[in-house]
């Protein structure tokens, strides 16, 4: 499966909408069209756009009603990329050098400003209010998850399992399932269809993330396009690490490794070790499965629309995805 099939019902307003982005992003200032254009051109899923537009079709579906809305779920993403780079010091985003990279933090830091205030002003003039205030709630959590993880780091602190989903809630889940209750609150639909899509995008939020950590120590790095342990070598302390910690009989070994602010390629390599060897993989992926049915559930109610065996098909992609 891949993205391009689950992405079918929509493929033509998706596509509408990465040209509206570059279109958008070519009339801004000239000081800050490299930077976006590179980030733009970069790549990535979609996935936020995409879950706006599915959502939309639960409602009364006018794509020109719901194109600025889209767009302005990838540019919030993209300006949390463009500050996450920051914060990790990394190098690589999907292959490509990140914006800091090239052009300096300072740099990555503004162009992510711009993004936010850019992705807002779309947002003013979509005419639904409360997709407004549903936003502005997202990059609110979004910042307080960061916050979170960035004081763990600071203080060395390894967190629980509790506090670990309490992050990742926080910096993607909600992001996803106000996706896409925002694209049915912009087309009228019912206050029950809302709640069960956002269930659907939160759960799912959840199993994706937990899944994009695990592949951030499992993957191939040509395939990942970056150095695999990444987390670690930022200090984020994921749920294969958690559950090693807990778990391994070489604990002591994996936690010089995750409170080490200095952790080598090797130090990866042996933590992978550790965690492949006390079941950590494992019983990540088991968490991320339990998440994914839980979000095919939440949608189980609505009507059967082309929509809603995507977004049904989106939730297998999760698991199955590889990068």
């Amino acid at each position: 499966m891949d993205l391009r099939s689950v992405f079918a019902d929509i493929a033509a307003d998706l596509s509408d909408v990465e040209a509206y982005l570059a279109r958008l992003l070519d009339e801004g200032p000239l000081a800050v069209r490299a930077v976006a254009s590179h980030l733009l051109q970069a790549g990535g899923k979609r996935l936020r756009p995409a879950l706006v537009l599915f959502g939309a079709k639960f409602g009364t579906y006018v794509y020109e009603d719901v194109r600025k809305l889209a767009a302005a779920a990838e540019l919030i993403h993209m300006a949390t990329l463009a500050h996450d780079d920051v914060i990790d010091r990394a190098e690589l985003r999907r292959g490509q050098p990140t914006v800091h990279a090239l052009w300096g933090e300072q740099t990555a830091v503004l162009a992510g400003d711009y993004l936010f205030a850019k992705a807002f002003s779309l947002l003013s003039e979509v005419g639904v209010g409360k997709v407004v205030g549903i936003m502005a709630d997202v990059v609110y959590r979004m910042c307080s998850g960061e916050i979170a993880q960035n004081v763990q780091s600071r203080e060395n602190a390894l967190p629980d399992e509790d506090q670990y989903l309490d992050r990742i809630a926080q910096k993607t889940a909600v992001f996803i399932a106000e996706c896409c209750r925002a694209g049915a609150a912009a087309t009228g639909a019912a206050p029950d269809v809302e709640q069960a899509l956002y269930d659907y995008g939160y759960a799912m939020g959840m199993g994706y993330q937990i899944i994009d950590d695990l592949l951030d120590l499992t993957a191939e790095p040509k395939a990942l396009g970056k150095a695999i342990g990444a987390d670690l070598r930022a200090h984020v302390i994921t749920l294969p690490v958690i559950h090693g910690l807990r778990q391994s009989q070489r604990r002591a070994e994996l936690q010089q490794i995750a409170e080490s602010h200095d952790v080598t390629g090797e130090s990866v390599m042996t933590a992978r070790e550790i965690l492949g060897q006390s079941g950590s993989f494992s019983y990540a992926e088991e968490l991320a499965h339990r998440f994914i049915e839980t979000a095919k559930r939440s949608i189980q109610p609505l009507i059967d629309l082309p929509a809603k065996a995507s977004l049904l098909a989106m939730a297998d992609f999760v698991l199955e995805r590889q990068t």
